[in-house]
């Protein structure tokens, strides 16, 4: 299995991205592309999944990338979107974004809603690491084909699905909620394996 990792901070960028690495690590050869050189879609055709990084980018400030607005809304490949990719992801097939009056940070309590395979192995209520400003708007996620699957006290979306792609969203970190978190990103995998023909045997290694 091959993962293209989307990059999406800009400050200590390297750094930054290295508990995403090291979580898809256990479970797909990876490569990491910064968001803002997704030009063209037909490059990555031949990967397997995407996982969308979080990022200090502010949307409802227009800060994001452009480039990787418009690689998500032609995009057909499986992904994960967290936190910030969770927001991109909702926003590039019609949700909205919106700001919080405060950041929320640190660990939060999220239910699950609805079962799905995401939170396989997983108790109804699960904790995991937040940090973040800006959240989905519930109002219109309907519209734009997702559906919640899981809320919290601060914030009514916390998970999504679209209802016909393998597309996922999370507003918590998994990179940091320790084994919730790998449970969280083993399932994703797990789901698109299942909806793909047998991959063979691959080591894990990282794609230049």
């Amino acid at each position: 299995m091959k993962t293209l990792i989307i990059n999406s901070y800009r400050v200590n960028s390297e750094v930054k991205i290295v508990p995403y690495i090291e979580l898809v690590n256990k479970f797909s050869e990876y490569r990491v592309v910064s968001d803002v050189k997704l030009f063209s879609r037909a490059e990555y055709m031949d990967y397997d999944a995407l996982v969308l990084s979080g990022s200090a980018d502010l949307i409802t400030r227009s800060t994001y990338s452009k480039t990787f607005y418009e690689f998500l809304r032609y995009n057909t490949i499986p992904c994960l979107g967290i936190c910030y990719g969770h927001q991109m992801l909702a926003k590039a097939f019609g949700g909205t974004v919106l700001a919080g009056l405060k950041r929320v940070e640190g660990t939060e309590t999220i239910r699950i809603i609805k079962n799905n395979l995401l939170f396989k192995d997983l108790s109804p209520e699960i904790l995991v690491e937040e940090s973040h400003l800006e959240y989905v708007d519930l109002s219109s996620l309907s519209c734009a084909g997702f559906e919640v699957l899981a809320n919290s006290p601060t914030c009514e979306v916390e998970a999504i699905k679209h209802i016909e792609k393998i597309f996922y969203g999370v507003q918590f970190h998994p990179e940091r909620s320790a084994s919730i978190g790998e449970t969280i990103v083993k399932n994703f995998f797990d789901i698109v394996r299942s909806k793909k023909p047998y991959f063979g045997n691959s080591t894990k290694s990282e794609y230049r």
